[in-house]
């Protein structure tokens, strides 16, 4: 009678794949999260975890007692380059286009998924494959594999550039990003780069299926769980996390795709007079009081456009729109630190009062602008 044993780092991988699944579920079954770029994160995490589940017994001991898990055609390396991809566009560009030439990104996954499953049905009808036969499906295994390492490398460097310009485009508009900010997505995709790169060494070296690559193999599997645990973990931690809609971003084109601003007024000479009501503002009418203060309601207060205020903020005061509303609620936190009648205000309280939304981005800009915490300069004066 066969036996099946299974170590604590396989445990793992096989928890991380059913989280995966249930991830993928909740994100296509909760009408709240029905985005385009939930859909594909629901395939990417869905794709993972059928990898994991499917590898775990081609590179164990057990490889044998459960046979049939080597021919079910779940094997979708692939998908995982042509979901990304969608998943980064659509989570930065809510309303891109879905173009005929998409569909290019799947032609890899249609050929791979028909072979398979021409495979796994020739094995359900009984039939052996001789060695030959064998060696060819894992020739064409490795260049399914290589398209799909090639495709994630590209695919991943590009998702962090664009996600660059994302964050860009961010401190250009917003005075609070904390809430819009895909912080844990550039760790996910560093993660993934990462992986993908050691992914691509194991196939370069073409171990023979010995106990070292077994080894490495499941080292990348159990990489693969940790970054489906920490997706989860990020969409715990922050409520809304996956609702596109709040990432939205201005100076985009009619296709969602981010671009430099175009067709902007060069400064001219009321620049100063223009960059003199803007101060007026903020000093008289304290505009960066308002936490949800961004460049749209700045341009209805002005009657310029975002494009160029930005441009007289950034060249005037060498600063982004982010940096420069927050270095008058910074300045309105020192001031109150000094006077009498705020001495009983905590940090927080007077973060609040001059505009800040959250504790993190006060401490970080505080630091930054200072050179100070600020509990230190608080204690300094």
């Amino acid at each position: 009678m066969p036996t099946f044993s299974i170590s604590i780092i396989e445990l793992l991988i096989l928890f991380g794949a059913g989280q995966g699944m249930i991830l993928a579920f909740i994100l296509v079954s909760t009408k709240r999260l029905r985005k385009k770029s939930n859909f594909f994160l629901a395939l990417l995490l869905f794709t993972l975890s059928m990898l994991n589940f499917t590898s775990i017994f081609e590179y164990s001991p057990n490889r044998n007692t459960l046979e049939i898990f080597r021919y079910i055609p779940t094997f979708w390396v692939t998908m995982i380059p042509a979901a990304t991809y969608f998943f980064i566009k659509y989570l930065i560009n809510p309303s891109y286009q879905w173009r005929k030439t998409d569909w290019l990104f799947f032609v890899p996954f249609f050929i791979e998924f028909g072979h398979r499953l021409y495979r796994f049905g020739y094995f359900l009808n009984g039939n052996l494959y001789t060695q030959e036969e064998n060696l060819n499906y894992y020739f064409t295994s490795n260049i399914y594999e290589s398209i799909a390492i090639i495709a994630s490398l590209t695919v991943l460097i590009f998702g962090i550039k664009d996600l660059k310009k994302y964050e860009e485009q961010l401190y250009q508009n917003y005075s609070e990003v904390e809430d819009k900010s895909l912080r844990w997505l550039r760790t996910s995709l560093i993660s993934g780069l990462l992986l993908s790169a050691f992914w691509g060494f194991l196939t370069i070296m073409d171990f023979d299926f010995n106990s070292s690559y077994r080894l490495f193999a499941l080292v990348l599997l159990l990489g693969l769980s940790m970054l489906i645990y920490y997706i989860g973990y990020s969409m715990i931690i922050r409520q809304g996390l996956l609702d596109t809609s709040v990432f939205a971003v201005a100076n985009k084109d009619t296709k969602g795709e981010l671009h430099e601003a175009q067709n902007i007024p060069e400064l001219s000479e009321k620049t100063d007079e223009h960059l003199r009501k803007i101060k007026e503002l903020f000093e008289q009418e304290k505009l960066y009081q308002d936490p949800s203060l961004n460049m749209s309601m700045l341009s209805d207060k002005t009657g310029l456009s975002n494009g160029y205020l930005s441009q007289i903020i950034n060249q005037k005061n060498n600063l982004n729109f982010f940096d420069f509303v927050n270095s008058y609620r910074v300045e309105d936190v020192k001031k109150k630190m000094s006077e009498p009648d705020y001495e009983h205000y905590t940090l927080l309280g007077l973060a609040q009062e001059a505009g800040f939304k959250s504790k993190s981005t006060f401490n970080s800009v505080f630091k930054k602008m200072t050179g100070k915490t600020p509990s230190e300069y608080r204690k300094s004066l």
